[in-house]
């Protein structure tokens, strides 16, 4: 599902750590403004680290879950633009470490065995 987070805090502290959390989960579109894609057990982990990192006596935060109709309604002007549907996810099991291999190649654009796509 598609989320809008929306927060705020008279704690720069707070603040601050809230912002650096959220970065793991959204991206952030605005200065307290988030927007992501996340699966049900995600979104309650994020919630979960919401929970802890806020105080709800003076602190803001606000999660508006979009359905696929309201989003195609939405209107988004200027940077960073409207955030996309991913058409993959990366998944790991819980415990393993997450690692990509990189490996840099070469090409010689002047062999004549390159495929035409290239």
């Amino acid at each position: 599902m598609f989320y809008i987070i929306c927060y705020d805090s008279p704690s720069n502290k707070r603040r601050t750590k809230l912002h650096k959390m959220l970065k793991n989960f959204a991206v952030p579109v605005q200065k307290s403004v988030f927007e992501t894609f996340l699966d049900g057990p995600t979104f309650d982990k994020m919630m979960q680290k919401i929970y802890g990192l806020m105080d709800a006596s003076v602190d803001s935060v606000r999660v508006y879950g979009l359905s696929r109709k309201a989003q195609r309604r939405m209107h988004v002007l200027g940077f960073p633009g409207r955030l996309k549907d991913p058409d993959f996810y990366f998944v790991r099991l819980p415990g393993e470490v997450a690692q990509i291999d990189r490996q840099i190649v070469e090409i010689d654009l002047d062999d004549e065995d390159l495929p035409e796509w290239l």
